[in-house]
């Protein structure tokens, strides 16, 4: 199946600055200025179906997708997400898909939160800023305190999403997002040419492989994106169980809890 234009420009997007960075990325999770959940608890968050990717990329570069990887890997990730939420006490609901109309209507909604989570990514995660997007807020330090320019959580997907807040019945949805290419044994071997290259001082920078996830929760009343997270340094192979519950443990990285709910390591 060919990749949406903004799917495609989000992968090219990572892989440039993944490249770009010197050093290994932590997870950067960022929550909507003053977003808590409701007191009493009744709200009801629902997990769509990961769109979940897994192929190997060639020498040229080119990834062919592989259905038996990619069936596994989004197995191995919605089991291990089960198993997250009920260790974080969070009350997620899991669907894996819609039916008529409330299907295509899904279908649009991933594609817009996969396009406005390019232009977090762009702004927030690998940090070219938007002016109407930071704010000042006092950070105490050694007893000082000054002010501190911080990023902002301000993008929605627009109000149109609380027609799947009644397909749903639920206040809140989460998106996640995994993308995986190995490096066949062409490019490994282009990419051991390239480094070997570096001893006669001609360097050819090869990476071999792509590994791109990332996960938000979209409040469905108003489409505000409450919570997003992702890591330039994604790790674990999804295709194996250990790796995908370690995919997962970074995918939920900073998710946000009710009040009285501990995090787990």
């Amino acid at each position: 199946m060919k990749k949406p234009p903004f799917k495609k420009g989000l992968l090219a997007l990572v892989s440039a600055s993944a490249v770009a960075l010197s050093t290994p990325a932590a997870a950067d999770d960022i929550t909507r200025a003053d977003f808590t959940f409701p007191d009493d608890g009744t709200m009801k968050i629902v997990v769509f179906r990961p769109d979940v990717s897994v192929g190997s990329q060639k020498v040229s570069g080119l990834v062919e997708p592989n259905a038996e990887w990619t069936e596994t890997a989004r197995a191995n990730i919605q089991a291990k997400m089960v198993e997250r939420a009920s260790a974080l006490n969070a009350d997620l609901t899991f669907i894996d898909e819609l039916e008529g109309e409330d299907a295509e209507l899904l279908t649009e909604y991933r594609g817009l939160f996969e396009a406005v989570s390019s232009s977090i990514f762009t702004h927030v995660t690998v940090g070219d800023k938007l002016a109407t997007k930071t704010e000042r807020v006092p950070v105490t330090r050694n007893g000082r305190t000054r002010n501190r320019e911080v990023q902002k959580l301000d993008w929605t997907l627009g109000p149109g999403t609380a027609q799947l807040k009644e397909a749903t019945g639920a206040d809140y949805a989460m998106f996640v997002f995994s993308n995986d290419a190995y490096g066949d044994s062409g490019r490994k071997a282009a990419q051991v040419a390239g480094m070997l290259g570096c001893i006669i001082g001609v360097c050819v920078t090869i990476a071999s492989g792509v590994h791109v996830g990332y996960a938000g929760l979209v409040e469905l009343e108003t489409g505000n994106i409450v919570w997003f997270n992702t890591d330039l340094s994604i790790g674990g192979d999804p295709r194996e169980v250990d790796g995908a519950e370690k995919r997962v443990r970074q995918l939920m990285e900073g998710f946000p809890l009710r009040d009285g709910f501990a995090e787990v390591d």
